[in-house]
């Protein structure tokens, strides 16, 4: 059996271990977008959070801090260069956990990601700030992503859905929890360290965990994955779990350390990377484009803040719905999303910028609500379209080319201050973009994960009919009904021919 296998027949494909593990690291989802979007409070124009909260002082933001009141620029610079670092630190934490593993490299990375919030808390200068934000970012985004994949790997593929919609829901509860602790606790080096005493309890839960059974697998570890996946088995509840793991052809060939070249020399896969890596540019943009902006759709920044983290959690429960239906799945999800999200920000230029009616913030949300669903989705999307073997490899760098949109998101709020009409068209057009481009992606509902090349490549050889019609409409397949009937006949004796070959 396979490891799939083991968690539906064995291990249990979610239990209790597992729920206590995504509920104790669940706290880093807590603690990470307070520090990544805390720019809106740190460095926030001191007279805007005045009309919502009497407690604001002098010392509130480093703008006011700092005497940086005339250069609001230096905010939004210091945001891009937290998603610097965060591009930074995905491309080699991406490396470093398929190398060496997830566990150790998440473990490395959380270590000094602790201290390093802690410290920016005293920065003197907002030089001094910036730099410890580029290093921020880059240890939170290469653990983060580390942690994600780790937590998808060590449930049953079939959940993966759910518990990546779980995972994405911790940033809709931190935005909520940051505007709560930024309204009453207003000044920004007290606000920085609360959110960052959250890293403290999983970080001396880390000391528990066991490497990842899916990692072990691909490396050919067959004995050490057994035995994490008999732990994972005793502590949900199983009697004398007993499993044996097949031994691959994969396993059997020399190791083989992958990168980036590997995954870009393939065909099938450079063409997912291509398409994959602008939706993911694109989401990242759209999405922190309209939260760093929030305030531009109500008048209270608190209230818009909060109701901008709100509105994710309803994508949250959708994608648990909606992503293993079968008339919806991964591909429908994406498209349908990222075209609704393009059409509410160019909606978003019939309003003036001193309109703050119930109708801007309605559209605003909305677009908010759509991309929430379309980011959601990608993160369980993308890792069933690579290999076990460069999975994290690709999902770091697609993760880089979110980070390069965080970038440009940063510089969002100067933008539509100054020319909304500019900003709106450019982020409605890419994610209308982005949206279309979906079509030349696969579906992955109801397929196992590839674990190698070889994996990926018997699935395209197992699956071409599926291809040739999945795109064509239902009401097509009716009246196609037998012209798509003997195509599927066709190919399916094509795939036999091919296989007797092999």
């Amino acid at each position: 059996m396979d490891v799939d296998d083991c968690y539906a027949k064995v291990v249990g494909s979610i239990g209790r271990y597992q729920i206590l593990i995504y509920s104790v690291l669940g706290l880093y989802g807590l603690s990470l977008p307070c520090i990544s979007v805390g720019i809106v409070f740190f460095g926030a124009d001191p007279s805007e959070l005045r009309l919502a909260n009497n407690r604001i002082q002098n010392d509130s933001t480093f703008l006011m801090e700092w005497g940086l009141l005339e250069k609001q620029w230096i905010s939004d610079l210091t945001q891009s260069i937290f998603f610097a670092g965060f591009l930074f630190g995905v491309i080699v934490f991406g490396q470093l956990s398929d190398h060496f593993g997830r566990y150790a490299a998440m473990v490395t990375g959380y270590w000094l990601f602790l201290p390093t919030c802690f410290l920016s808390s005293f920065s003197t200068s907002w030089q001094m700030f910036a730099t410890f934000r580029f290093f921020t970012g880059f240890l939170g985004g290469g653990v983060t992503l580390v942690q994600y994949i780790y937590l998808q790997e060590i449930v049953g593929q079939s959940w993966w859905a759910l518990t990546g919609s779980i995972q994405n829901s911790f940033f809709a509860f931190a935005l909520v929890l940051l505007c709560v602790c930024a309204y009453y606790l207003p000044q920004w080096r007290h606000l920085l360290q609360l959110v960052t005493y959250l890293q403290i309890p999983p970080l001396l839960f880390l000391c528990f965990l066991s490497e990842s059974p899916r990692w072990l697998y691909s490396k050919g570890r067959l004995q050490d994955a057994e035995k994490v996946l008999i732990i994972i088995a005793k502590r949900n509840g199983v009697k004398n779990p007993v499993l044996s793991l097949k031994i691959r052809s994969i396993a059997a060939k020399p190791k083989k350390v992958y990168t980036m070249v590997d995954l870009i020399k393939h065909k099938e896969t450079l063409k997912r990377i291509g398409v994959m890596a602008y939706i993911w540019f694109v989401n990242s943009l759209v999405y922190y484009a309209l939260t760093f902006a929030a305030n531009d759709i109500g008048s209270n920044t608190y209230v818009s803040e909060a109701l901008s983290g709100l509105i994710e959690l309803p994508s949250v429960v959708l994608c648990a719905i909606l992503l293993n239906r079968k008339w919806c799945g991964r591909k429908r999800a994406v498209y349908s999303s990222m075209i609704l999200s393009g059409i509410a920000c160019l909606g978003l230029i019939a309003f003036k910028t001193t309109d703050k009616s119930s109708g801007k913030l309605a559209l605003g949300l909305f677009g908010k609500l759509t991309i929430s669903f379309s980011f959601n989705t990608i993160y369980v999307y993308a890792p069933e379209l690579y290999p076990t073997s460069v999975r994290n490899i690709a999902l770091g760098s697609l993760s880089m080319f979110a980070r390069a949109g965080g970038i440009i998101a940063s510089f969002s709020k100067s933008l539509i201050s100054t020319n909304p009409v500019l900003g709106y068209i450019l982020f409605g057009v890419a994610g209308v973009t982005a949206g279309f481009l979906t079509f030349l992606l696969p579906e992955t509902l109801g397929s196992k994960p590839p674990d190698s090349f070889e994996d990926l490549d018997k699935q395209k050889l197992t699956f071409p009919a599926r291809k040739l019609t999945e795109n064509i409409p239902l009401s097509a397949k009716g009246v196609l009904g037998k012209d798509v009937k003997d195509v599927l006949e066709k190919q399916m004796l094509l795939n036999n021919e091919d296989e007797d070959t092999l």
